[in-house]
């Protein structure tokens, strides 16, 4: 009786801990919504943001193809330095972010463009065809 109970009780564990792993392995268009909502806080996270400016822009490789773009959208930081390198996988598009006055013509051919900005804004914004 006592083995099926040790038995038993390693098995809660290890569901447990499946579940725990799952839960942070989640894509982030499933995050909690009160979470995704939840301020920024400038005096933790500061010295983080300055870290990231520091080492450069985060690149995001963007590919554009007809009416679509992968990814769809990019969630930034308020501060952070991004470059969006895009290339296209059929004609030309144009590529913008509203909110950060991005708007570029990426050419046909698989040629990679480089578009650099600072987030003025945290949260996560659309990629427009433009």
């Amino acid at each position: 009786m006592t083995s099926s109970l040790t038995f038993f009780a390693h098995s809660i564990a290890a569901a447990g801990t499946a579940l725990l792993l799952g839960a942070a392995a989640m894509p982030s268009f499933q995050q909690d919504p009160a979470a995704a909502s939840a301020p920024f806080d400038s005096v933790t996270n500061g010295s983080a943001v300055r870290h990231l400016a520091q080492d450069g822009p985060r690149e995001i490789a963007v590919v554009a193809s007809r009416f679509a773009f992968e990814p769809a959208r990019i969630e930034v930081t308020e501060g952070e330095h991004i470059r969006l390198l895009v290339s296209s996988a059929d004609g030309v598009h144009g590529v913008g972010i509203k909110k950060f006055k991005v708007e570029k013509a990426v050419p046909r051919g698989g040629t990679q463009i480089a578009i650099d900005f600072v987030a003025s804004a945290v949260g996560e914004f659309p990629i427009l065809c433009s």
